[in-house]
């Protein structure tokens, strides 16, 4: 008898929860860090990936658009994902013509190649977008090259960290690497970040960004490791998801 009595209040909890849940479309309060943005994914909404319609979907859609960089052989800068990029792929410099009329709208540059990296600086300053880009796809490959030609340019470093790894040391030594490496953060699947992870980043000054949930298994998956981004092909459904969690919490 005495049991059934320890467990009566965690049953109430648990209903209570379950109530909660279902009654708020079943979203969850998220404990998002001030400053949550959400990434257009490059194809977002349908689109075509690296595409003026992307572009131009993502920033009706989402706080930062991410395209990807891949370079001709004459050096000129372009939207691909592919290499060698086709002749024609969408200019930088058209994409920057677009993202100049939207300054509340970052872009994140995701480099598929080194092979001319300076080009990158001077076509942001000419169309006055410098301080709404910053750089993914910097692996430990592209570390020397991007430090190097782009050293004004702010950058996450693409990491895959060991799957449900919970070791403080393990967790350090990712913290270690991405503050060695100059980066405002990490960058890494979904799948590849906890909560433990996610906090000595963000108790290390380091911000999070993840990709790339499209679905909402996915988004709360992701949502739950408090991440400061979150890069999605569906980001009207992820500011959804992200405000029912809000007034939840309010």
């Amino acid at each position: 008898m005495k049991k059934s009595w320890i467990l009566l209040p965690a049953l109430a909890a648990t209903a209570g929860a379950l109530a909660l849940y279902f009654t708020t479309g079943g979203t969850p309060h998220y404990h998002l860090p001030q400053g949550f943005t959400v990434t257009a994914h490059a194809g977002a909404l349908g689109t075509e990936d690296n595409s003026v319609a992307s572009l131009q979907t993502g920033i009706a859609n989402a706080d930062i658009i991410e395209f990807d960089l891949q370079f001709l052989s004459d050096g000129t800068p372009v939207l691909s994902h592919d290499h060698p990029a086709p002749k024609s792929a969408v200019t930088l410099r058209e994409a920057f013509s677009i993202l100049k009329n939207s300054p509340q709208t970052k872009a994140n540059v995701d480099i598929k190649s080194t092979e001319n990296l300076p080009a990158i600086e001077p076509l942001a300053r000419e169309y006055g977008v410098f301080d709404q880009i910053f750089l993914t796809g910097v692996g430990e490959d592209f570390l020397d090259a991007v430090r190097r030609d782009c050293p004004a340019i702010p950058y996450y470093l693409n990491m895959s960290p060991k799957k449900g790894c919970a070791d403080p040391a393990y967790i350090r030594s990712v913290v270690d690497t991405v503050r060695a490496a100059g980066a405002v953060g990490i960058n890494c699947h979904l799948d590849d970040m906890t909560p433990a992870l996610s906090k000595a980043m963000h108790n290390a000054g380091l911000l999070v960004s993840l990709w790339t949930a499209n679905c909402d298994q996915q988004i709360a998956k992701a949502l739950r490791c408090s991440p400061d981004n979150l890069t999605s092909r569906i980001p009207d459904r992820v500011r959804a998801v992200v405000e029912r969690s809000a007034s939840i919490g309010a």
